[in-house]
């Protein structure tokens, strides 16, 4: 079986898991990276919030998203280029986060990584028969994966236009994980 397969075989089976979870807005301002440990599954999932930061983006990072952001022409081989940097900017981030928590890569079961958004197109706004709804994230999963050592699930997005959705497949699930239960101290 393949290391990787056999790794997320693994952590399906465990009874709590660790997860970096990170979201850059189109506000381009910053990442938001949580740490997160999660006990159970399905609908009788338990979450708990351990670590949080946001750190802003400098200069530089906003001045190249802002080269191809919600724009409908760009240069393609910046787009290109910019995947896989986004990433291992996110990763840098990541990495850091750790090392301010004193938390090692090898601790974190798995990195859940939205992407920076350069252009969502739902079928509302862009009302072209014969297309669905699109969307483009970049910060390639697998730069990330490859940089911090830490398996990387990615392009939430995609996945749900792919089932049908506009593009927004996390929230409601987590809300209704989250506020669905009466608050105790500790996990949800």
């Amino acid at each position: 079986m393949n290391k990787q397969i056999a790794q997320l075989y693994h952590i399906a089976g465990k009874s709590e898991r660790f997860i970096i979870g990170l979201m850059s807005g189109t506000s381009v301002d910053g990442l938001d990276v949580a740490l997160c440990r999660f006990v159970g599954t399905g609908m009788d999932t338990q979450t708990e919030l351990l670590d949080f930061e946001t750190v802003s983006y400098g200069e530089d990072y906003k001045n190249e998203i802002a080269s191809v952001f919600s724009k409908k022409q760009v240069d393609l081989e910046k787009l290109t280029l910019l995947n896989g940097w986004v990433a291992q900017q996110h990763a840098a981030i990541i990495l850091q986060c750790l090392r301010k928590w004193n938390r090692q890569p090898a601790e974190i079961d798995l990195v859940a990584s939205h992407g920076q958004t350069i252009f969502h197109a739902p079928k509302s706004l862009h009302k072209q028969a014969k297309f669905g709804n699109a969307t483009l994230q970049i910060g390639d999963g697998d730069h990330m994966a490859g940089s911090t050592g830490i398996i990387t699930l990615s392009d939430f997005r995609q996945k749900h236009i792919a089932a049908g959705g506009e593009g927004a497949p996390l929230a409601a699930y987590g809300d209704y994980l989250i506020f669905s239960k009466k608050m105790k101290t500790g996990l949800c």
